[in-house]
């Protein structure tokens, strides 16, 4: 695809060239060391397209050499200075001496070929390789639910997803000693999540992922570069899915220990409940018994004494309470028990008043002093009932 169509589309889709700087510097590591081994030999960016890769290995003072078949492409490599070539990628290789490369990248190009020219190209590149050197091929990472079924396609030059484990397998079996997964891109603190959600699972895996392959023949190189080929980077889909496994497990271990707890208060909190139950029924009768044994005992004293005599009663006992209320009332209140004597002796009510005072605080003090009333028993009302019974018979006879 050429003219300007395809630089637009990255523009847009891929990010800013500050962005995809900042992601390919996870590579620098990999290829300074082999450069600074072959300061002299070829450093190829097949596919190098709007020339990030480029742009960034001139900054670490490595030249590099870039090679695409998209004119627009090529002219914002131009652009910037940065040598280029239009020309296909294998066709490229082809025409290279054996041995003459230290390193060869290829980001986001295999997906746009056919799997047998992706085999010759890493071929290719295995013969164009230095002893020690860097085969680096990037590309989008089907392991990722999104990439595999929608941002894959929306590229209509992309061809078919190529799996981590069949572009590595590529590698190795071309003869290559190490070759290693880079995963990369994935979201934002997904690998340490402590509570994965499916939406994670489906779209938190490494969006993009690298194979670095290292041909054979250096071992002081391959002893420099062993520390970064077992480093771990990114996350697969299928580690987040087995994390989201364990991490549901142990939700339902949880929940079947908070169960298990449950059913064992269960019956503890069962008879707490009946002994409540029991409590409130009992106090509940005692209540009722009480009252309606107070109700029969003054029907049955009304009986005996008749209703007048019990309604004197019941105003005496009203008037004990006020008068008692009211001693209690002024007694706690000096300036008003000393302002009530003036006026008393103002109008000449003063004798009158002292006698009444005298005796209502006497009562007060009978009433004090007094012994609660006597509770209803059946023995109480028994005997009202065989003295009302003893009266009803003598009137009878009379």
């Amino acid at each position: 695809m050429s003219d300007q169509f395809y630089r637009a589309f990255e523009e847009k889709f891929r990010g800013s060239r500050a962005l995809v700087q900042q992601r390919l510097e996870v590579y620098l590591p990999f290829v300074k060391p082999v450069c600074a081994s072959y300061p002299e030999a070829l450093v190829l960016d097949l596919g190098c397209g709007r020339g990030e890769w480029l742009e960034l290995l001139q900054t670490h003072a490595i030249s590099a050499m870039g090679v695409d078949l998209d004119t627009g492409m090529l002219e914002a490599c131009q652009q910037l200075n940065l040598k280029v070539q239009c020309q296909d990628a294998l066709e490229s290789l082809k025409q290279l001496q054996d041995g003459s490369a230290s390193v060869i990248s290829a980001f986001h190009l295999v997906e746009h070929l056919p799997f047998d020219r992706v085999k010759d190209l890493v071929a290719e590149c295995h013969r164009v390789l230095k002893p020690g050197g860097l085969l680096i091929m990037e590309t989008p990472n089907p392991e990722n639910f999104m990439v595999a079924t929608q941002s894959f396609y929306l590229d209509p030059t992309h061809l078919r997803p190529i799996p981590p484990d069949l572009l590595a397998f590529v590698a190795e079996y071309l003869g290559y000693e190490s070759v290693k997964i880079l995963r990369l891109q994935e979201t934002a603190g997904v690998k340490i999540h402590p509570n994965l959600s499916m939406l994670d699972v489906l779209t938190g895996a490494s969006q993009d992922y690298a194979v670095v392959a290292q041909k054979s023949g250096h071992p002081n190189l391959k002893n420099s570069l062993q520390v970064f080929f077992d480093q771990a980077f990114g996350i697969s889909g299928h580690a987040l899915l087995e994390r989201h496994r364990e991490q549901a497990n142990d939700f339902r271990f949880k929940l079947e220990q908070s169960i298990s707890k449950t059913e064992v208060l269960t019956p503890q909190l069962k008879a707490q409940l009946n002994r409540l139950e029991m409590q409130f029924q009992t106090s509940h009768q005692r209540v009722y018994k009480g009252v309606m044994g107070w109700l029969l005992l003054q029907l049955l004293r009304v009986a005996e004494q008749g209703l007048w005599v019990r309604l004197l009663a019941l105003l005496r006992k009203v008037l004990r309470v006020v008068t008692s209320s009211l001693l209690k009332f002024v007694n706690a209140r000096p300036h008003l028990k000393m302002r009530l004597i003036e006026m008393s002796q103002q109008v000449g009510l003063a004798p009158f008043l002292k006698r009444i005072w005298t005796s209502l605080q006497k009562q007060e003090l009978e009433n004090s002093d007094s012994k609660t009333q006597a509770p209803i028993t059946a023995e109480s009302m028994s005997q009202s009932a065989q003295r009302i019974a003893q009266t009803l018979q003598n009137k009878k006879k009379m």
